[in-house]
């Protein structure tokens, strides 16, 4: 009976210093990690704000945002390098599932070709599935081919991507 009260005892000894650590460290984590989101929003609404957009929107936009960095980045780097203004801008990064890609189609494109329309280059880059390869495609084609922007904006939509490896009971829609 003694052997088996020495070994409780010593797993005791193990146990009491990590109960202790957790015990004082998770109550840390979970602030820091609520102070570390807080400063997302906060540095999304100014960075925003900054932009030249309203108050009340830039907030309304940021709190919304799932990566509000994200959001203002691309938001700010759209409207730096594309003839818009910081509202559409916005629009289009909050309607976008990748809205850092979106901001990299839409300078990639700036900076590779002479575009006359910006507006055209972010709805386009908007409405694309992979926005990355569709500035490639954009870029790549309007270069080889000599095509106009909205020429080749149109040709890399078109282009589309095939269905493949599809189930036997799926229905195509036309």
């Amino acid at each position: 009976m003694v052997h088996f009260l020495a070994s409780a005892t010593r797993r005791q000894c193990f146990v009491i210093p990590f109960a202790l650590i957790a015990g004082l460290a998770t109550p840390m984590v979970l602030l820091s990690a609520s102070r570390a989101i807080a400063n997302d929003y906060e540095a999304c609404a100014n960075t925003l704000v900054g932009a030249g957009l309203d108050g009340l929107a830039a907030a309304g936009a940021c709190g919304k945002a799932l990566n509000p960095t994200d959001l203002s980045s691309c938001t700010l780097d759209v409207a730096r390098v594309a003839d818009i203004n910081a509202d559409q801008a916005l629009l289009a990064c909050q309607s976008d599932r990748r809205p850092r890609e979106l901001a990299t189609c839409v300078s990639d494109i700036h900076q590779g070709l002479e575009v006359a329309n910006s507006t055209a280059v972010l709805n386009s880059c908007r409405r694309s599935v992979l926005p990355l390869r569709y500035s490639d495609c954009v870029v790549g084609v309007a270069t080889a081919a000599n095509l106009a922007v909205a020429d080749s904006l149109q040709q890399c939509s078109a282009a589309g991507y095939t269905l493949t490896d599809v189930a036997p009971t799926f229905i195509f829609a036309r």
